[in-house]
């Protein structure tokens, strides 16, 4: 074998690596039920591991609806009497009406028929209202818990589950738990009383021929449940599926200049043609098997009928049990009303069986532990700034650290730069500052108080971050200003605005700070998202800023003049910059080089030069000519 491969001309696949990625991730220990050949595998989700605990639960949220349940279950049975008295009539209007050809008297139960149909139709409705305004009134109450929890999750939840997978929750599975309320109340009421109802009027009517009728119940039953069965299988992959090609679109068209720069058209079109083949086939199985299912409970009721009257033909010659020909006319009417209830209660259970599990998912998310469940109790006034990081070490994931030892102190007002290189650990000391992650081991002091005896949002609400990538909302402008402080006038985030340089851009736009922001703010460039973000930060007028690369996605002579203001906003306040620019930190106060996890230099930037150590490295790499100048 040669051992010798070129290495370099390896080329890596696409798909392999997604499919890796997607193993690695904390959720793919539930891989249970893999659908589809070929590189692309999905979790096709799976059955409620509490069933009883999930019921017992969602029955809670209907508690306060005692009233309507009870409207609607009383409409169900009224309904479901109305529809069993019907064919009795009809046997009734033959037996003494029609066969006596006592017309003017068939004339009366016809209305009576008419009055009684219409009477059900009302009832029906007024049933099926109260039971949507109680299912959805449920659903909106559950999605609401469900996305104020969102609220309190730390960061660590979305940093393990996909944002489609939270969203899915939120829409999706609070859906089925929408379908699976209105069906149990309305259909299984309904259908259970059916049931019960039609086989007792058939043995009423004549119990010969309502045996005959349940010896057909045992193949309604097997083929109903073969077929539910496999129509699940197939509908729950058809909307992971859809997720799935849900997921190209939405990237193709994120990524829609990154695609046409490097010519991969050819490529995300495969993506999407084997996406959606795969979502044609899980279709397919699910709406053709599903399908089969009325049919072919229409053909057995079908041959229920023949059964009926050819036994009961065959009881009339033979003189048993007493069977008549109006009694054969009534039970194939009650056969009909018996078969379909169980039909019905078939596909019931199995869209109780996908709300019970899709409520389990938002139950879920419901249960998490919010991040304020054991936060400080210390209120701040106002930060004087000092910060120290005394022996801190901090993984995300057990035995992988990304902190080792690390001590530092920052004195009041003065600005602490962080540089190192990529996946060196800057980011992680400003989120630990930030209290989205706790640390284990070591202590985080501001003020020479833990920062775990502060409350998280007091905290937060001093310290200003201004990151590399922006978020936005849809709003205006001035909204997205105004978000850094609620309470501030017009006047105050001109000035926020002005201060970060960001007003005559703004004044330019069609409606000013009025002017809409689409989602994500996508209808304005990066360096604009930036300045608007810096606006924001200023407008908050924190105790502790953080800037984390913030100036990398403008210009050069902007820069220039957000650093000026930046630098005003600074006075008096302890400040973090992040910076791979070494040029815009030289005034820093004290600067952090981060290496591996660990602090591997600090002190000044002259300091550090004469050290010639790893940021004299960092620094020669990018300015060379000005080492030279500074006679180092």
């Amino acid at each position: 074998m040669n051992n010798n491969v070129d290495h370099s001309r390896v080329v890596l696949d696409k798909r392999a690596i997604k499919l890796r990625n997607q193993q690695n991730k904390d959720y793919s220990k539930d891989l249970n039920k893999v659908v589809g050949g070929g590189p692309r595998r999905m979790y096709l989700g799976k059955n409620a591991s509490d069933r009883k605990g999930t019921i017992l639960r969602l029955w809670s949220y209907l508690e306060g609806y005692h009233g309507g349940i009870i409207v609607i279950l009383v409409a169900n049975i009224v309904s479901s009497l109305l529809n069993l008295v019907i064919p009795y009539l009809f046997a009734l209007a033959l037996n003494d009406y029609i066969k006596t050809f006592d017309f003017s008297g068939a004339y009366r139960l016809a209305g009576l028929i008419i009055v009684v149909s219409m009477a059900n139709s009302l009832i029906r409705m007024v049933g099926r209202y109260v039971t949507l305004v109680i299912s959805q009134e449920t659903v909106s109450r559950i999605r609401k818990e469900a996305f104020d929890k969102l609220q309190v999750l730390p960061v660590k939840y979305y940093d393990t589950n996909q944002p489609g997978d939270i969203v899915s929750r939120i829409t999706n599975d609070v859906d089925l738990i929408s379908n699976v309320l209105a069906a149990f109340i309305n259909q299984f009421v309904q259908s259970v009383i059916m049931l019960v109802g039609s086989l007792i009027m058939m043995f009423v009517l004549n119990w010969a021929l309502a045996l005959v009728v349940i010896a057909f119940v045992p193949i309604i039953l097997v083929l109903t449940k073969r077929i539910a069965k496999i129509s699940r299988s197939g509908f729950i992959a058809q909307q992971k599926h859809l997720g799935n090609l849900n997921s190209i679109v939405e990237e193709s068209i994120a990524g829609l200049k990154v695609i046409k720069l490097y010519g991969r058209e050819e490529e995300i079109k495969d993506d999407f043609i084997d996406s959606n083949i795969k979502l044609r086939n899980a279709g397919y199985k699910a709406q053709v098997v599903s399908g089969f299912l009325m049919p072919i409970v229409g053909f057995i009721t079908n041959l229920t009928y023949v059964a009926v009257i050819g036994f009961g033909t065959w009881f009339i010659i033979i003189g048993f049990a007493g069977v008549s020909i109006l009694d054969i006319a009534a039970i194939t009417q009650y056969a009909r009303q018996f078969s379909q209830p169980i039909s019905n209660l078939a596909q019931l259970f199995n869209t109780i069986q996908q709300g019970i599990a899709g409520a389990e998912r938002v139950f879920n998310v419901i249960d998490e532990a919010s991040e304020y469940e054991n936060d400080g109790s210390i209120e701040i006034e106002d930060l004087h700034g000092h910060v120290e990081f005394d022996g801190v070490h901090f993984a995300y994931e057990e035995g992988k650290e990304v902190l080792t030892n690390i001590s530092f102190e920052a004195t009041i007002g003065k600005t602490i730069a962080i540089v190192g290189p990529t996946g060196s650990g800057k980011t992680t000391i400003i989120n630990l500052l930030n209290r989205f992650y706790d640390i284990e081991q070591g202590t985080i002091r501001i003020d020479d108080v833990d920062i775990k005896e502060y409350k998280k949002d007091h905290l937060r609400k001093h310290i200003g971050v201004v990151l590399q990538d922006t978020s936005l909302f849809t709003g205006s402008v001035y909204d997205n200003i105004v978000y850094g402080r609620i309470d501030a006038t017009k006047d105050d985030v001109e000035a926020a605005a002005k201060m970060a340089n960001a007003h005559d851009f703004i004044m330019k736009l069609p409606h000013g700070y009025e002017t809409e922001v689409t989602e994500g703010g996508n209808n304005f460039s990066q360096g604009e998202r930036q300045l608007i973000s810096i606006a924001r930060t200023i407008l908050s007028n924190p105790d502790i800023l953080i800037l984390d690369e913030a100036t990398s996605n403008v210009d050069t002579r902007t820069e220039f003049k957000i650093q000026e203001s930046m630098h005003r906003l600074m006075q008096g306040r302890t400040s973090f910059v992040i910076a791979h620019r070494l040029q815009t930190i030289r005034n820093a106060d004290k600067i952090l080089v981060i290496k591996d996890g660990q602090l591997i230099e600090q002190g000044d930037h002259h300091s550090l030069l004469q050290d010639r150590g790893f940021y004299y490295d960092l620094y020669t790499t990018q300015f060379k000519d000005l080492v030279l100048e500074e006679g180092v």
